[in-house]
């Protein structure tokens, strides 16, 4: 009898478990319009499983969180490969872009979702699990917690100095459409949170014709992680004409003035990150420590398959 009781007890913890986790990871709920008119109520809100969405603005990839969106809307026929996309965020903003929407496309390796056709909005309504193709979707309103307010989005500056010495005053730097930069060390796979560090060294050793580079990450607390980043500038088995540009000459992408910016991770030989103020940059050491610890030692099997 006390052994049942006590199965019982594990086997509730672990129902609960389950259903908190799912809570977490998938707190998002919206109304769907498909293309007929129809109104679908979602809760656990995904696209392609995750909770930002994949969008290209001046031919540079971005990924964008659900949870900063309060409505997008799709411009373009069902048989599109791509689509305008028009997202109004809960801050006011607005942006337009492109987005990847046929089933027969073949988006690029690090794309949300992996490279799988029928690229879908999912979640789960009152009948039950619900998916729908994203070329179905005329609108999206996503609803929010009231009174909640969303996140600020953070913009990163820096300079980037080439392997030839040329200077770039960057901002809104991204590492194919994410503000975290993909390392190897050893052969687990891990990240660094490009706002919590303060310079990127690239090792010129290597040359810059060879598969990866070694590089040297400081972070503001003073930190250092070493590792090994992708350089290669070899065409991979599969890959379209637009991955192979991406991948070899947008590693990282931004803006200097009014213009896009693009740079191949061949080409970098440091990155030194600015802070608008100088009380930002000293920040404080515990929660550095905490955060980089959760960037540089969690493996990235839960981040991007970007």
């Amino acid at each position: 009898m006390q052994r049942k009781g006590l199965w019982g007890g594990v086997v509730l913890l672990a129902a609960l478990w389950v259903s908190a986790s799912g809570a977490a990871t998938s707190p998002l709920k919206a109304t769907i319009i498909d293309r007929y008119g129809n109104q679908h109520q979602v809760d656990k809100f995904t696209f392609q499983g995750r909770q930002d969405l994949e969008i290209y603005v001046q031919g540079q990839r971005r990924l964008v969180e659900l949870v900063r969106v309060a409505r997008l809307r799709f411009e373009g026929e069902r048989s599109d490969e791509e689509q305008r996309v028009v997202l109004v965020f809960r801050n006011g903003g607005q942006e337009a872009g492109l987005m990847v929407t046929g089933g027969s496309s073949s988006p690029h390796q690090d794309a949300v979702g992996g490279g799988s056709s029928g690229r879908r909005f999912a979640g789960v309504t009152e009948l039950g699990p619900f998916f729908i193709l994203a070329s179905d979707v005329q609108e999206i309103v996503l609803r929010h917690p009231v009174g909640e307010e969303p996140p600020e989005e953070n913009i990163l500056k820096a300079t980037i100095i080439t392997i030839n010495g040329r200077r770039f005053e960057v901002e809104n730097l991204r590492f194919h459409g994410k503000q975290r930069l993909d390392f190897f060390r050893g052969r687990n796979k891990r990240f660094i949170p490009l706002d919590k560090v303060a310079r990127i060294d690239f090792d010129e050793d290597g040359g810059t014709g060879g598969e990866f580079r070694p590089i040297t990450a400081t972070y503001w607390s003073g930190k250092t992680v070493m590792g090994t980043v992708e350089a290669s500038l070899v065409r991979l088995s599969g890959e379209t004409d637009k991955s192979y540009f991406e991948r070899v000459n947008q590693a990282f992408t931004g803006v200097v003035g009014s213009s896009p910016f693009a740079i191949g991770m061949h080409d970098i030989k440091q990155i030194r990150f600015r802070e608008d103020k100088e009380e930002e940059s000293a920040k404080d050491g515990a929660d550095d420590s905490a955060e980089d610890n959760t960037g540089d030692s969690a493996d990235d099997s839960a981040g991007d398959s970007q």
